[in-house]
């Protein structure tokens, strides 16, 4: 029985620190892809802005935030923050243009170990 013990605290051990040591390896930034809209894309008042894209992480990604903002004034329209849990996954996100305003349309991806990936384009309203 206490040979037992020994055995499960010893594998708890080493499992334990594995798991510190893969995280202090990773040095892998998240890819982001951002396949739509296209940068410097116009769109009409009205006219829907389809966000959607990819990310990859060697490892895990543990969080990805979507935020738009608008380029002439400062502020944030969109902020979305999704916990995708795995090494890839999809966004798709969407919001109406309005005439007369520029967007930043940012995508950040995290992962286990803090490294970050980012992809930003620009689009505009006439």
């Amino acid at each position: 029985m206490r040979f037992c013990f020994i055995l499960l605290l010893f594998f708890s051990f080493f499992s334990a620190c594995s798991d510190k040591n893969e995280t202090a390896k990773d040095n892998e930034l998240p890819v982001v892809i951002i396949n739509s809209p296209a940068n410097n894309q116009v769109f009409t008042n009205g006219q829907l802005i389809n966000i959607s894209g990819s990310i990859t992480d060697n490892v895990y990604i543990a969080e990805v935030h979507i935020h738009v903002s608008n380029i002439n004034t400062g502020t944030l329209i969109m902020d979305v923050h999704q916990y995708p849990g795995s090494n890839n996954t999809t966004f798709n996100q969407s919001l109406t243009a309005v005439s007369g305003v520029n967007y930043k349309i940012q995508v950040i991806a995290k992962d286990r170990a803090v490294n970050e990936g980012r992809s930003t384009v620009d689009v505009s309203c006439n």
